[in-house]
């Protein structure tokens, strides 16, 4: 009897268990699932990350050389939550649109390139998901969502979160043109404190010229399509 006991109540949690996991699981609806890996893929386009920094004397804009920029996504179309990943770049890749500024960007006093070489960001998990919209004829639906993980800036990590859209395309004649597998592409954006991450700068006129938040938008592009489990 005691055992019978113990055994229902065992059966009971792990159906709340199970009943909890599927309350938050939302899908593209595109009749398609299990965990796929995508890689970073030039195929499918070229990868955008652009940073801004207003400062009092000078604004300041540029991007990431795409050649510089590395990254893998494990998501499932089913269940969107359930999802995995990391992106990096070098910061030597980052272009000012002058070389004597990309210098002091990637000097000591700033990002110090020699001896933190890479930013990353890696990718926790996902909350907030609302499916914004669904063509089932086109294999294609969009969604929105909040990102949490972790980004490595200057050697220190910190915690963020932001809002993204993540746009799912299943594998069709017309995709197969470019290169094989489901693509997936990540929009979004977010601030970054310099303090947070130790970064002091210098004083004078060319600290003047940086401020004291960089912000940073991204559309990344992606393709697989890898059934991790099966």
């Amino acid at each position: 009897m005691f055992q019978i006991k113990i055994f229902s109540i065992f059966n009971i949690l792990l159906l709340l268990i199970i009943s909890t996991k599927l309350a938050y699981s939302t899908s593209f609806n595109l009749n398609t699932s299990g965990e796929r890996k995508f890689e970073l893929n030039y195929k499918v386009s070229q990868p955008q990350i652009f940073f801004t920094s207003n400062a009092p004397l000078e604004d300041i804009k540029g991007s990431v050389n795409s050649e510089f920029i590395s990254g893998t996504i494990n998501l499932d179309p089913a269940n969107i939550e359930n999802v995995n990943g990391n992106v990096s770049f070098e910061v030597k890749g980052m272009e000012t649109g002058i070389q004597k500024r990309n210098g002091h960007l990637y000097g000591k006093n700033w990002l110090d390139a020699e001896s933190y070489p890479d930013i990353s960001f890696v990718l926790l998990g996902l909350s907030g998901v609302k499916v914004a919209s669904v063509d089932a004829a086109r294999g294609r639906a969009t969604a929105n969502a909040i990102a949490s993980g972790n980004i490595t800036i200057h050697g220190k990590t910190k915690t963020i979160n932001l809002d993204v859209t993540i746009t799912y395309i299943k594998e069709s004649e017309l995709t197969k043109k470019r290169t094989p597998g489901d693509f997936l592409s990540v929009a979004g954006k977010f601030d970054a404190e310099l303090s947070d991450f130790d970064i002091n700068g210098t004083e004078g006129l060319i600290g003047s010229k940086v401020g004291k938040t960089i912000n940073i938008d991204f559309e990344l592009f992606f393709a697989g399509k890898t059934q991790m489990n099966n």
